[in-house]
């Protein structure tokens, strides 16, 4: 299958989806904001409002404001689904400035939006919550989300008066394709520096104590003139192994790097000022340089950024907005992984494929000094999330008909997985069938899995945080699971404990609560804070009525009793309710990330709701 139909395949799929669950809620740009999310790496996730006057040219589908850092997020949807058959859906900069333009209206015209809304809507909070931090806020990120290709890639300038930063990011279905593929870890590839570039690295090999180890170590640098090439002709290729944080050029880090290569007299002390990239790849050809300690690098496969993505982004920017970069130099360590020899000869007992995994995850989260990584990469390889992986494979889903069992819930280990592995099934019968066994409606990724896991056990303030913080705390939780225990003096060290099949059930049994709640909330047209409704109300229900409620019932019915709805709907009533009034002049989103907020919830509705059942 060549490029272009294996794009236009994971598009169909993919708009597919969002349609399915559009259909459900009357929406399509909430779901499809939905399903991009946790392809953006980011630690918090943005609160998603709905707000369009097309007339004023005003959009703004969620928004996020980080205070530690005074950058406001700003996230606007482009979505259009039919399309010409068999033809990339392709849009322009012109096109995607214009939306750009929408969520940047939205920020200058915050006073008058205010003055139109209702103290219920969710826009009304983010408007005032404009207005309340404009001296302080200096940075602020417009993400476009697009249904469409943006092939070109240009860079997409915008400014807004009074603030120093204005960076534009698009995420494209290109992106979101090419990110899927490289989570899969579908194609090798191969650099030859010198026959396509000119320019072979030279690199100082670090000693090994073994002739053959796990590693060999280079370091050296690499011309930011190559780096900026390499990046422009691989993408994300480059940069999507395991961390898989796509290269995004922003922040004070970011400035600092732009400001050096902007200046002439600078642009040599760069190599100073900056850390450096750390790689790895697979293999290489590599040749000594006479008797000397430095080697000649011609090719690597599947050679991998893990740190220095804002040092790569900031380059790569730098060029192609034409700024001189002869006489820049980048700092560079490079591992070349191997498999260890007594693993090569056990082959049918070793995946080498997980010891590269495992090993790179290492490489990237000790590497990574700068950035944070998302926990919910790096543990994607543990043996606990595989072993969920393999269950979700293996578990048929009983069936309340004596029939036998047809389908299977699809536990999605990393993003994209479901997709690609419909994509990888010859169209027609063998993609039926395997949609069959896994629906798109039983598809659940780590990150909801968490935030279903923390709701149900008492969190709904970490739910409400987002997927990558909920994630590091239901790892943290279940760390018997992934992590063995330290070593107290004499002790012997615990090992780690196995999940079975029971515990699987039980995730998907909170998944199965989650989605009951959530159409019933649905069903309520309650204005506003939907998901924060939602996490509260599971995690009430549970506090209230968790004894008289068998997650290894649900599973074996696949459904909650419908005598649960009445007590839900009370619940959602009085969280919406609860949410709004106790935040006070709070941001409501914010205040419901806080352990306060929850544990005010408890307090105001236990000797309330306790009598209902």
């Amino acid at each position: 299958m060549n490029d272009t139909k294996r794009k236009l395949a994971f598009f169909y799929e993919y708009i597919d989806t969002v349609e399915q669950k559009g259909r459900v809620i009357g929406s399509r740009q909430t779901p499809f904001l939905q399903e991009i999310l946790p392809f953006i790496n980011a630690e918090d996730e943005p609160a998603i409002i709905y707000f369009v006057k097309k007339d004023l040219k005003i959009q703004l589908n969620g928004y996020l404001y980080q205070e530690d850092i005074n950058t406001l997020n700003l996230y606007v949807v482009e979505y259009e689904p039919f399309l010409e058959e068999d033809e990339l859906p392709v849009a322009n900069m012109t096109y995607l400035k214009e939306y750009a333009n929408k969520a940047k209206r939205f920020y200058t015209n915050a006073e008058s939006i205010l003055q139109l809304a209702d103290r219920s809507v969710e826009y009304y909070d983010v408007a005032k919550m404009i207005l309340d931090k404009k001296n302080e806020i200096e940075e602020i990120n417009i993400y476009v989300i697009t249904s469409k290709f943006y092939l070109s890639n240009k860079p997409i300038d915008l400014n807004i008066p009074g603030i120093e930063t204005v960076n534009v990011h698009v995420w494209d279905m290109d992106r979101i394709f090419r990110l899927s593929e490289a989570e899969q870890g579908i194609q090798e590839f191969d650099i030859n520096f010198d026959l396509e570039y000119g320019a072979a690295l030279q690199m100082m090999h670090v000693p090994n104590k073994t002739e053959k180890g796990l590693i060999d170590c280079y370091v050296g640098f690499i011309p930011a003139k190559l780096l900026a090439e390499l990046y422009d002709d691989w993408g994300p290729k480059l940069v999507e192994r395991n961390v898989r944080s796509f290269l995004q050029a922003r922040g004070g880090t970011n400035k600092g790097i732009r400001n050096t290569l902007k200046d002439e007299s600078q642009r040599e002390l760069f190599v100073a000022y900056n850390n450096g990239i750390s790689s790895v790849a697979k293999a290489g050809e590599i040749e000594q340089i006479e008797d000397s300690n430095l080697y000649k690098i011609n090719t690597l496969t599947n050679w991998q950024i893990v740190n220095g993505g804002q040092t790569t982004a900031s380059i790569h920017q730098a060029y192609k907005n034409d700024i001189d970069l002869e006489g820049v130099y980048i700092q560079a360590k490079l591992t070349i992984i191997h498999v260890p020899v007594e693993a090569e000869n056990n082959n049918d007992q070793f995946d080498h494929y997980a010891f590269e995994d495992e090993m790179i995850a290492k490489i990237s989260e000790y590497a990574n000094t700068q950035n944070k990584i998302n926990k919910s990469d790096l543990l994607a390889n543990t043996r606990f999330m595989s072993d969920i992986e393999k269950h979700s494979r293996n578990l048929w889903i009983p069936m309340q008909d004596n029939r036998k069992e047809e389908s299977k819930w699809y536990f999605e280990r990393a993003r994209g997985q479901y997709m690609v592995d419909i994509s990888r099934r010859s169209k027609g019968r063998e993609q039926t069938a395997f949609k069959k066994i896994y629906p798109k409606e039983n598809v659940i990724t780590k990150v909801e899995m968490a935030k279903y896991f923390m709701s149900w056990e008492g969190y709904p303030h970490i739910s409400s945080k987002g997927g990558e913080e909920a994630f590091k705390r239901f790892m943290d939780l279940n760390s018997q699971y992934w992590k063995k225990s330290a070593v107290v003096e004499d002790e012997t060290i615990k090992s780690i404990i196995s999940i079975d099949s029971d515990y699987f059930k039980q995730l998907i049994a909170r998944r199965i609560i989650n989605a009951f709640v959530t159409g019933i909330v649905e069903s309520m047209n309650l204005k506003g804070y939907r998901a924060n409704v939602v996490y509260y109300t599971v995690a009430m229900l549970n506090h209230l009525y968790g004894k008289e409620i068998s997650l290894m019932s649900i599973w074996e019915q696949q459904s909650l009793p419908n005598e649960w709805e009445g007590i839900v709907r009370t619940i959602a009533n009085n969280a919406l309710n609860y949410l709004r009034e106790s935040a006070g002049d709070q941001n409501v989103t914010q205040w419901a990330k806080k352990e306060d907020c929850w544990k005010g919830f408890i307090k105001e509705s236990s000797i309330m709701l306790s009598g209902m059942v």
